[in-house]
């Protein structure tokens, strides 16, 4: 987002060196400083939308949305609505998200990015088929974005498509970690995710001890999160074992009061 040729303060290349290292305080903090110093219109713009898309991974949405509309009252760009469009999708301003979405498109056609997060918001919105075509776009036109891809294989479970689902999560796996993205304060998508979600797709396709397998690697994963056990419940009642279904649903009920 920052031309390395445009002499000046350093610190927001190292906030983006930061950045890249997921140490997003630290990015953060250099940023902030960035912004209060001496940049061109181009970099204070950049800056800003930067600082939004951090603020937003630490799950502050409200200053990830002050900091992406400051950005663009100093220059509007697709990349800032972009920035403005998640922390609104997070915070529950699904229309205003969207609207976002839309206008970074307009300016930008060709702006890869705003396919996932727009894609998000169809999918918030409960319109699957048209978050899995903005999906399509952005997971095969970037080199990977884990949480997108994810996001992908929901929709196609949600529309019915059950063996895609699997092995979009097959893929997923396949690639690893390294293409996901934190956001809500998290530092990643939840690990366990996608082996519920492929749990939920094997089930669907009448595979209860394939999904029973997922479940297992899902609770060893994250043990304290009630969604592995409500599923795993659903599994083993499918598989005629009422007793582990009891336990875990009664596991899940402890885990959310908690």
């Amino acid at each position: 987002m920052f031309d390395s040729d445009v002499a000046g303060p350093s610190r927001p290349r190292r906030g983006i060196a930061f950045g890249t290292d997921r140490d997003h305080r630290s990015a953060l903090a250099e940023l902030d400083q960035a912004v209060a110093g001496d940049l061109s219109e181009e970099d204070l713009a950049a800056a800003h939308c930067r600082r939004a898309v951090l603020l937003c991974r630490l799950g502050d949405h409200a200053q990830a949305e002050i900091a992406a509309t400051e950005s663009l009252a100093t220059r509007l760009t697709a990349a800032g609505y972009t920035a403005r469009a998640m922390p609104r999708c997070l915070s529950g301003d699904l229309d205003g998200a969207w609207a976002d979405t839309e206008r970074a498109l307009l300016l930008d056609p060709t702006y890869i990015s705003v396919h996932a997060v727009r894609g998000r918001v169809f999918l918030a919105l409960g319109r699957p088929a048209d978050a899995l075509a903005d999906f399509d776009v952005s997971t095969f036109a970037e080199s990977y974005d884990g949480d997108a891809r994810l996001d992908r294989a929901e929709c196609l479970l949600i529309l019915g498509e059950a063996a895609r689902a699997v092995a979009a999560c097959d893929e997923v796996i396949a690639t690893g970690r390294s293409g996901f993205f934190g956001f809500a304060g998290q530092p990643a998508t939840a690990p366990h995710r996608v082996h519920l979600l492929r749990a939920r797709a094997n089930l669907a396709l009448g595979e209860p001890l394939t999904a029973l397998a997922d479940c297992f690697l899902a609770a060893a994963l994250s043990p304290h999160s009630p969604e592995v056990y409500e599923v795993r419940a659903e599994v083993y009642q499918a598989a005629d074992s009422a007793r582990d279904a009891s336990a875990d649903l009664a596991k899940a009920e402890e885990l959310r009061v908690a």
